[in-house]
Protein backbone atom coordinates (compact mmCIF):
# COMPACT_ATOMS: atom_id res chain seq x y z
CA UNK A 1 0.00 0.00 0.00
CA UNK A 2 1.13 3.57 -0.02
CA UNK A 3 3.36 4.89 2.55
CA UNK A 4 2.25 7.24 5.63
CA UNK A 5 -0.57 4.89 6.38
CA UNK A 6 -0.76 1.33 6.96
CA UNK A 7 -3.07 -1.00 5.67
CA UNK A 8 -4.47 -1.90 8.80
CA UNK A 9 -4.69 1.70 9.34
CA UNK A 10 -6.82 2.25 6.19
CA UNK A 11 -8.96 -0.25 6.97
CA UNK A 12 -9.53 0.64 10.42
CA UNK A 13 -10.75 4.06 9.00
CA UNK A 14 -13.27 2.72 6.90
CA UNK A 15 -14.61 0.63 9.13
CA UNK A 16 -15.08 3.39 11.79
CA UNK A 17 -16.74 5.60 8.45
CA UNK A 18 -19.27 2.63 7.42
CA UNK A 19 -20.32 1.90 10.91
CA UNK A 20 -21.17 5.83 11.09
CA UNK A 21 -23.01 5.67 7.65
CA UNK A 22 -25.29 2.55 9.07
CA UNK A 23 -27.01 6.08 10.65
CA UNK A 24 -26.23 8.45 8.75
CA UNK A 25 -26.29 7.50 5.15
CA UNK A 26 -24.70 10.56 3.72
CA UNK A 27 -21.13 9.07 5.76
CA UNK A 28 -21.28 6.22 2.92
CA UNK A 29 -19.65 9.04 0.48
CA UNK A 30 -16.90 9.81 2.79
CA UNK A 31 -16.39 5.77 3.53
CA UNK A 32 -16.55 5.35 -0.43
CA UNK A 33 -13.44 8.11 -0.94
CA UNK A 34 -11.90 6.16 1.68
CA UNK A 35 -12.13 2.88 0.02
CA UNK A 36 -10.88 4.13 -3.56
CA UNK A 37 -8.28 5.27 -2.32
CA UNK A 38 -7.32 1.87 -0.47
CA UNK A 39 -8.33 0.09 -3.08
CA UNK A 40 -6.76 2.27 -5.68
CA UNK A 41 -9.90 2.36 -7.91
CA UNK A 42 -11.83 5.32 -9.44
CA UNK A 43 -15.24 4.53 -7.85
CA UNK A 44 -18.15 1.95 -7.03
CA UNK A 45 -21.32 1.33 -7.84
CA UNK A 46 -23.79 0.28 -4.47
CA UNK A 47 -27.17 -0.96 -5.37
CA UNK A 48 -29.49 -3.28 -4.05
CA UNK A 49 -32.49 -5.59 -6.18
CA UNK A 50 -35.03 -8.02 -5.47
CA UNK A 51 -33.84 -11.34 -5.01
CA UNK A 52 -35.85 -12.21 -8.79
CA UNK A 53 -34.78 -11.65 -11.80
CA UNK A 54 -35.26 -10.04 -14.43
CA UNK A 55 -35.36 -7.63 -10.94
CA UNK A 56 -35.89 -4.05 -10.36
CA UNK A 57 -33.48 -1.38 -8.47
CA UNK A 58 -34.29 -0.39 -4.67
CA UNK A 59 -31.41 1.33 -4.23
CA UNK A 60 -28.33 2.42 -6.37
CA UNK A 61 -25.39 5.15 -5.77
CA UNK A 62 -22.86 5.61 -8.48
CA UNK A 63 -19.73 7.20 -6.48
CA UNK A 64 -16.34 8.24 -8.34
CA UNK A 65 -13.67 9.88 -5.39
CA UNK A 66 -17.14 10.01 -3.21
CA UNK A 67 -18.66 12.37 -5.66
CA UNK A 68 -21.97 10.99 -7.08
CA UNK A 69 -22.56 10.41 -10.77
CA UNK A 70 -26.06 11.36 -10.87
CA UNK A 71 -26.69 11.25 -14.59
CA UNK A 72 -24.31 7.84 -15.06
CA UNK A 73 -26.48 6.19 -12.70
CA UNK A 74 -29.78 7.77 -13.80
CA UNK A 75 -28.57 6.50 -17.25
CA UNK A 76 -27.64 2.77 -16.09
CA UNK A 77 -30.57 2.07 -14.03
CA UNK A 78 -32.99 3.44 -17.12
CA UNK A 79 -31.45 2.14 -20.10
CA UNK A 80 -28.80 -0.43 -18.81
CA UNK A 81 -29.63 -2.07 -15.70
CA UNK A 82 -32.37 -4.82 -17.12
CA UNK A 83 -30.03 -5.52 -20.10
CA UNK A 84 -26.94 -5.76 -18.07
CA UNK A 85 -25.36 -9.56 -19.05
CA UNK A 86 -23.76 -9.97 -15.70
CA UNK A 87 -26.68 -9.58 -13.54
CA UNK A 88 -28.11 -13.55 -13.46
CA UNK A 89 -24.18 -14.78 -13.88
CA UNK A 90 -23.79 -13.01 -11.18
CA UNK A 91 -26.44 -13.82 -9.21
CA UNK A 92 -25.89 -17.69 -9.61
CA UNK A 93 -22.28 -17.26 -7.88
CA UNK A 94 -22.15 -17.15 -4.24
CA UNK A 95 -22.07 -14.75 -1.99
CA UNK A 96 -18.85 -12.87 -1.09
CA UNK A 97 -17.39 -14.31 -4.50
CA UNK A 98 -15.25 -11.52 -5.83
CA UNK A 99 -15.18 -11.93 -9.77
CA UNK A 100 -13.88 -9.70 -12.78
CA UNK A 101 -15.50 -7.87 -14.94
CA UNK A 102 -14.26 -10.23 -17.89
CA UNK A 103 -15.85 -12.92 -16.69
CA UNK A 104 -19.25 -12.17 -16.55
CA UNK A 105 -18.71 -12.35 -20.25
CA UNK A 106 -18.87 -14.13 -23.14
CA UNK A 107 -16.49 -13.49 -26.01
CA UNK A 108 -19.19 -12.66 -28.20
CA UNK A 109 -20.54 -9.75 -25.89
CA UNK A 110 -17.08 -8.54 -24.95
CA UNK A 111 -17.08 -7.39 -29.13
CA UNK A 112 -21.15 -6.68 -29.40
CA UNK A 113 -22.81 -5.55 -25.84
CA UNK A 114 -24.04 -1.96 -25.82
CA UNK A 115 -22.86 -1.89 -22.14
CA UNK A 116 -19.45 -3.78 -22.69
CA UNK A 117 -18.36 -1.87 -25.74
CA UNK A 118 -20.17 1.32 -25.01
CA UNK A 119 -21.49 2.43 -21.62
CA UNK A 120 -19.05 1.33 -19.05
CA UNK A 121 -15.49 2.87 -21.70
CA UNK A 122 -17.08 5.78 -21.79
CA UNK A 123 -18.84 6.30 -18.44
CA UNK A 124 -15.72 4.54 -16.69
CA UNK A 125 -13.71 1.30 -17.59
CA UNK A 126 -14.13 -2.02 -17.72
CA UNK A 127 -11.62 -3.03 -15.47
CA UNK A 128 -14.54 -4.32 -12.81
CA UNK A 129 -14.19 -6.11 -9.80
CA UNK A 130 -18.14 -7.27 -8.80
CA UNK A 131 -19.36 -9.13 -5.68
CA UNK A 132 -23.22 -10.21 -4.18
CA UNK A 133 -23.93 -9.85 -1.01
CA UNK A 134 -27.19 -10.87 1.22
CA UNK A 135 -29.25 -8.21 2.12
CA UNK A 136 -32.97 -8.37 3.97
CA UNK A 137 -36.41 -9.10 2.66
CA UNK A 138 -35.74 -11.04 -0.52
CA UNK A 139 -33.27 -8.74 -1.19
CA UNK A 140 -29.35 -9.01 -2.71
CA UNK A 141 -26.75 -6.24 -2.28
CA UNK A 142 -24.63 -5.86 -5.47
CA UNK A 143 -21.21 -3.81 -5.42
CA UNK A 144 -18.75 -3.29 -8.59
CA UNK A 145 -16.03 -1.39 -8.10
CA UNK A 146 -13.92 0.40 -11.28
CA UNK A 147 -10.42 0.17 -11.32
CA UNK A 148 -8.21 2.40 -14.42
CA UNK A 149 -8.03 0.64 -17.66
CA UNK A 150 -4.77 -1.27 -17.80
CA UNK A 151 -4.21 -1.16 -14.33
CA UNK A 152 -3.51 -4.82 -12.00
CA UNK A 153 -5.70 -5.63 -9.23
CA UNK A 154 -3.00 -6.51 -7.09
CA UNK A 155 -4.00 -8.63 -3.83
CA UNK A 156 -3.44 -6.39 -1.61
CA UNK A 157 -6.02 -4.25 -3.64
CA UNK A 158 -8.44 -7.58 -3.18
CA UNK A 159 -7.29 -8.04 0.29
CA UNK A 160 -8.20 -4.56 1.52
CA UNK A 161 -12.37 -5.40 -0.87
CA UNK A 162 -12.51 -8.51 0.90
CA UNK A 163 -12.14 -7.49 4.23
CA UNK A 164 -14.17 -5.03 4.22
CA UNK A 165 -16.91 -6.83 2.78
CA UNK A 166 -18.91 -7.77 5.91
CA UNK A 167 -18.95 -3.95 6.92
CA UNK A 168 -20.46 -3.17 3.66
CA UNK A 169 -23.07 -5.45 4.35
CA UNK A 170 -23.66 -4.48 7.82
CA UNK A 171 -24.19 -0.81 6.62
CA UNK A 172 -26.48 -1.63 3.88
CA UNK A 173 -28.51 -4.10 6.70
CA UNK A 174 -28.82 -1.12 8.75
CA UNK A 175 -29.94 0.82 6.74
CA UNK A 176 -32.47 -1.45 5.44
CA UNK A 177 -34.08 -2.33 8.95
CA UNK A 178 -33.99 1.04 9.99
CA UNK A 179 -35.75 2.06 6.78
CA UNK A 180 -38.47 -0.77 7.22
CA UNK A 181 -38.84 0.88 10.49
CA UNK A 182 -39.11 4.19 9.04
CA UNK A 183 -36.35 5.26 11.78
CA UNK A 184 -33.48 6.39 9.32
CA UNK A 185 -32.98 9.69 11.33
CA UNK A 186 -34.07 8.34 14.71
CA UNK A 187 -31.33 9.08 17.77
CA UNK A 188 -29.79 6.78 19.51
CA UNK A 189 -32.61 7.32 22.94
CA UNK A 190 -35.03 7.69 20.26
CA UNK A 191 -34.82 4.46 18.55
CA UNK A 192 -36.22 2.69 21.77
CA UNK A 193 -39.33 4.66 20.77
CA UNK A 194 -39.43 3.05 17.84
CA UNK A 195 -42.62 0.67 17.39
CA UNK A 196 -41.28 -1.48 14.46
CA UNK A 197 -37.83 -1.90 15.24
CA UNK A 198 -36.57 -4.05 18.73
CA UNK A 199 -33.97 -2.14 20.18
CA UNK A 200 -31.59 -3.40 22.80
CA UNK A 201 -29.11 -1.23 24.27
CA UNK A 202 -26.24 -2.99 26.21
CA UNK A 203 -23.51 -2.10 28.05
CA UNK A 204 -19.22 -3.02 27.33
CA UNK A 205 -19.35 -6.26 29.19
CA UNK A 206 -22.46 -7.57 26.70
CA UNK A 207 -25.36 -6.94 29.86
CA UNK A 208 -28.57 -5.51 28.54
CA UNK A 209 -29.37 -2.25 29.83
CA UNK A 210 -32.96 -1.70 28.50
CA UNK A 211 -35.07 -2.75 25.67
CA UNK A 212 -37.88 -1.07 23.98
CA UNK A 213 -41.65 -2.82 24.30
CA UNK A 214 -41.07 -4.70 21.06
CA UNK A 215 -37.54 -5.89 21.92
CA UNK A 216 -38.79 -6.93 25.59
CA UNK A 217 -42.07 -9.46 23.32
CA UNK A 218 -39.12 -11.46 21.61
CA UNK A 219 -37.30 -12.03 24.66
CA UNK A 220 -40.44 -13.25 26.46
CA UNK A 221 -41.24 -15.18 23.42
CA UNK A 222 -37.83 -17.01 23.51
CA UNK A 223 -38.80 -19.02 19.98
CA UNK A 224 -35.33 -17.29 18.66
CA UNK A 225 -33.65 -15.06 21.30
CA UNK A 226 -33.60 -15.05 24.67
CA UNK A 227 -32.04 -13.16 28.06
CA UNK A 228 -30.32 -15.42 30.23
CA UNK A 229 -28.15 -14.08 33.66
CA UNK A 230 -28.73 -9.87 31.67
CA UNK A 231 -26.69 -11.74 29.14
CA UNK A 232 -28.59 -11.56 25.15
CA UNK A 233 -28.39 -15.32 23.92
CA UNK A 234 -29.76 -17.25 20.59
CA UNK A 235 -32.06 -20.74 21.08
CA UNK A 236 -30.07 -22.42 18.56
CA UNK A 237 -27.01 -23.06 19.82
CA UNK A 238 -24.65 -22.60 16.81
CA UNK A 239 -26.67 -19.24 16.69
CA UNK A 240 -25.78 -18.70 20.17
CA UNK A 241 -21.99 -19.19 19.48
CA UNK A 242 -22.38 -16.69 16.29
CA UNK A 243 -24.04 -14.30 18.57
CA UNK A 244 -21.02 -14.24 20.96
CA UNK A 245 -18.10 -13.86 18.81
CA UNK A 246 -20.33 -11.21 17.17
CA UNK A 247 -21.09 -9.00 20.35
CA UNK A 248 -18.03 -10.03 21.99
CA UNK A 249 -16.11 -8.37 18.94
CA UNK A 250 -18.44 -5.23 19.01
CA UNK A 251 -17.96 -4.48 22.71
CA UNK A 252 -14.09 -5.24 23.21
CA UNK A 253 -13.43 -3.67 19.43
CA UNK A 254 -16.34 -1.31 18.34
CA UNK A 255 -16.41 -3.62 15.34
CA UNK A 256 -20.19 -3.86 14.44
CA UNK A 257 -21.60 -7.11 12.35
CA UNK A 258 -25.33 -8.80 11.45
CA UNK A 259 -26.32 -12.03 11.57
CA UNK A 260 -30.10 -13.90 10.69
CA UNK A 261 -31.96 -15.98 13.35
CA UNK A 262 -34.12 -18.68 11.97
CA UNK A 263 -36.53 -20.87 13.53
CA UNK A 264 -36.02 -24.26 14.57
CA UNK A 265 -37.96 -27.10 12.84
CA UNK A 266 -40.70 -27.01 15.85
CA UNK A 267 -41.58 -23.61 15.19
CA UNK A 268 -41.66 -23.16 11.38
CA UNK A 269 -44.69 -20.61 11.30
CA UNK A 270 -41.80 -18.02 13.01
CA UNK A 271 -40.54 -15.38 10.30
CA UNK A 272 -36.59 -15.32 10.38
CA UNK A 273 -34.85 -12.58 12.45
CA UNK A 274 -31.81 -10.43 11.49
CA UNK A 275 -30.08 -9.12 14.33
CA UNK A 276 -27.48 -6.16 13.69
CA UNK A 277 -25.15 -5.35 16.59
CA UNK A 278 -23.64 -1.68 16.18
CA UNK A 279 -21.18 0.00 18.32
CA UNK A 280 -21.86 3.13 20.35
CA UNK A 281 -19.45 5.88 21.09
CA UNK A 282 -18.61 7.19 24.44
CA UNK A 283 -20.42 10.33 24.57
CA UNK A 284 -18.55 12.14 27.03
CA UNK A 285 -20.70 15.71 27.14
CA UNK A 286 -24.03 14.29 28.82
CA UNK A 287 -23.75 12.84 32.81
CA UNK A 288 -25.75 9.30 31.46
CA UNK A 289 -24.13 7.06 33.58
CA UNK A 290 -25.11 3.89 31.70
CA UNK A 291 -22.42 3.23 29.45
CA UNK A 292 -24.33 2.10 26.61
CA UNK A 293 -21.48 0.37 24.43
CA UNK A 294 -23.88 -1.60 22.05
CA UNK A 295 -27.19 -0.98 20.38
CA UNK A 296 -29.01 -4.49 18.99
CA UNK A 297 -31.52 -3.59 16.11
CA UNK A 298 -34.02 -6.89 15.76
CA UNK A 299 -36.18 -7.09 12.08
CA UNK A 300 -38.71 -9.85 11.35
CA UNK A 301 -37.48 -10.79 7.78
CA UNK A 302 -40.86 -11.57 6.24
CA UNK A 303 -43.05 -8.44 7.37
CA UNK A 304 -44.52 -5.64 5.85
CA UNK A 305 -45.95 -2.84 6.72
CA UNK A 306 -49.39 -1.44 4.99
CA UNK A 307 -49.07 1.84 3.39
CA UNK A 308 -51.60 4.58 3.29
CA UNK A 309 -51.24 6.71 0.38
CA UNK A 310 -54.55 8.57 1.06
CA UNK A 311 -52.42 12.04 1.74
CA UNK A 312 -50.30 11.43 -0.95
CA UNK A 313 -53.25 10.83 -3.95
CA UNK A 314 -53.97 14.60 -2.21
CA UNK A 315 -50.45 15.95 -2.87
CA UNK A 316 -49.95 14.68 -6.07
CA UNK A 317 -53.26 14.25 -7.91
CA UNK A 318 -52.66 10.72 -8.05
CA UNK A 319 -54.95 8.22 -9.94
CA UNK A 320 -56.20 5.81 -7.43
CA UNK A 321 -54.11 3.37 -9.38
CA UNK A 322 -51.12 5.23 -8.79
CA UNK A 323 -51.76 5.49 -5.75
CA UNK A 324 -51.99 1.77 -5.05
CA UNK A 325 -48.83 1.10 -7.21
CA UNK A 326 -47.02 3.78 -4.65
CA UNK A 327 -48.25 2.16 -1.83
CA UNK A 328 -47.02 -1.43 -3.43
CA UNK A 329 -43.50 -0.21 -3.92
CA UNK A 330 -43.20 1.28 -0.58
CA UNK A 331 -44.57 -2.15 1.04
CA UNK A 332 -41.45 -3.86 -1.12
CA UNK A 333 -43.63 -5.46 -3.16
CA UNK A 334 -41.73 -6.17 -7.03
CA UNK A 335 -43.29 -5.33 -10.44
CA UNK A 336 -43.80 -8.82 -10.86
CA UNK A 337 -45.83 -9.11 -7.70
CA UNK A 338 -48.00 -5.70 -7.87
CA UNK A 339 -49.06 -7.16 -11.56
CA UNK A 340 -50.07 -10.44 -10.27
CA UNK A 341 -51.90 -9.02 -6.94
CA UNK A 342 -53.72 -6.70 -8.90
CA UNK A 343 -54.79 -8.42 -11.96
CA UNK A 344 -52.63 -5.74 -14.52
CA UNK A 345 -50.41 -6.34 -16.99
CA UNK A 346 -46.30 -5.73 -16.16
CA UNK A 347 -46.27 -3.37 -18.21
CA UNK A 348 -49.42 -1.55 -17.22
CA UNK A 349 -47.45 -1.55 -13.92
CA UNK A 350 -43.94 0.03 -15.23
CA UNK A 351 -46.17 2.50 -17.07
CA UNK A 352 -47.86 3.63 -13.63
CA UNK A 353 -44.47 4.10 -11.80
CA UNK A 354 -43.31 5.84 -15.09
CA UNK A 355 -45.87 8.00 -14.25
CA UNK A 356 -45.34 7.96 -10.15
CA UNK A 357 -41.50 9.46 -11.16
CA UNK A 358 -42.93 12.13 -13.46
CA UNK A 359 -45.40 13.31 -10.63
CA UNK A 360 -43.47 12.87 -8.03
CA UNK A 361 -40.55 14.68 -9.32
CA UNK A 362 -37.91 11.87 -8.85
CA UNK A 363 -36.30 9.55 -11.13
CA UNK A 364 -35.26 6.79 -8.71
CA UNK A 365 -37.53 4.08 -6.98
CA UNK A 366 -35.62 4.42 -3.84
CA UNK A 367 -36.81 8.31 -3.84
CA UNK A 368 -40.33 7.47 -4.74
CA UNK A 369 -40.15 4.81 -1.76
CA UNK A 370 -38.85 7.62 0.89
CA UNK A 371 -41.37 9.74 -0.67
CA UNK A 372 -44.54 7.66 -0.38
CA UNK A 373 -43.56 6.50 3.38
CA UNK A 374 -42.65 10.22 4.26
CA UNK A 375 -45.86 11.50 2.81
CA UNK A 376 -47.47 8.26 4.58
CA UNK A 377 -45.78 9.12 8.20
CA UNK A 378 -47.06 13.21 7.99
CA UNK A 379 -50.81 12.34 7.52
CA UNK A 380 -53.01 13.62 9.57
CA UNK A 381 -54.11 11.30 12.52
CA UNK A 382 -57.46 10.66 11.80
Amino acid sequence: MRTGVSRAGRIESIVATLQEAAFDEDRWAVASALIDDAARVLGSHLSVLRREWPSEFLFSRILFHGEPLDEVERMYVQDYGSRDERGPRLRALPYGCLVHNTALFTEREMKTSPLYCGFLPRVGSNNQALVRLEGVHDTDIYWCLTAPTGSDWGSEEIAVIERLLPHVRHFVRVRQALTSADAREASLTGLLDRSGLAVLHLDRTGRVLEANALARELLVTRDLILQRDRQLRARAPNSDTRLGRLLSICCRKGVGGSMTLHPHSGTADSEPLLLCACPVAPDHTTFDSRGVSVQVLLTRLGSTRSVDTRHLTELYDLTPAESRVAGLLAEGRAVREIAASTGRKESTVRWHVRNLHSKLGVHRQMDLVRLVLSAAAAAPAE
